[in-house]
């Protein structure tokens, strides 16, 4: 995968964990590209049916390679190397909330700017109770980049978001759970296994259903409320004729655990 992720599959569960803890785990293009194209490579291998982002030493990801800003800046090309930076990284933003497969991601540390959003574009936040938050685009004077401005205005108040996105303060994971970002705060220690605990429920569940409703999530954001309800009507009817579909009334009416295929 190059030197900036490493990619692991184990018992139907990928986890992506990002490798340059001297630096904060930056996403800058060289990551951007490295993490999209495992999110690539994941997206279509069926025997993976729950994925898990974490990152490495003191931080999930400190956002963007604030040394490759400077440069730009230095030879007159802010532009370009910010561009250059985004071009992956809208991608895997975009894929994220289409991705058909839960994503967790497990937050250890430090999730600032870029590195917050890939953590808010995940399904699930697992959060160490070291983990820290912090929207710090105003602080170079953008905006919140990486879907930061829908991924922020739809869940907080016009308010909260304004005040989370213009004063760049840090949020404690207590702080972000109170604010509904976080499924659950565990210690530092235990992230990893809370984490694999989520995974192994989440992979043995109806991954293809799953992947429907993120997609009519996702679709809900943009589309009129008679549209989309045809939309959802119909996608329902394609998931009563799903071998999971079989499975889960029958465990159902056998009063068992469903052992769903993804199909």
């Amino acid at each position: 995968m190059g030197n900036k992720i490493t990619l692991e599959i184990r018992d139907n569960i990928a986890t992506i964990k990002l490798m340059d803890p001297e630096n904060l785990n930056p996403l800058n293009k060289e990551t951007g590209k490295e993490l999209y194209d495992a999110l690539e490579i994941l997206k279509d291998n069926n025997g993976v049916r729950c994925l898990i982002i974490i990152g490495s030493g003191r931080a999930f990801s400190a956002g963007g390679d604030i040394k490759q800003f400077k440069s730009g800046i230095e030879n007159g090309t802010p532009g370009q190397v910010m561009e250059e930076t985004l071009n992956d990284l809208y991608k895997i933003a975009i894929t994220l909330r289409l991705y058909p497969k839960p994503v967790i991601a497990a937050v250890n540390g430090w999730a600032i700017g870029a590195g917050m959003n890939l953590a808010l574009s995940c399904d699930f936040i697992i959060a160490s109770e070291n983990a820290k938050f912090r929207q710090s685009f105003s602080k170079l004077g953008l905006i919140p980049g990486f879907a930061g401005t829908i991924l922020l205005s739809r869940q907080l108040t016009w308010q909260q978001a304004t005040q989370m996105s213009f004063f760049g303060d840090t949020y404690s994971a207590e702080e972000m759970f109170k604010l509904g970002f976080i499924n659950e705060i565990t210690s530092h220690e235990n992230l990893e296994e809370v984490t694999l605990k989520w995974a192994q429920r989440l992979a043995r569940g109806p991954t293809l259903a799953y992947a429907r409703t993120k997609k009519l999530f996702f679709n809900s954001l943009s589309t009129p409320l008679e549209n989309h309800l045809e939309n959802e009507k119909q996608m329902q009817v394609k998931s009563a004729e799903t071998e999971d579909y079989k499975i889960g009334v029958y465990a159902l009416i056998e009063e068992k655990e469903p052992d769903f295929v993804g199909k």
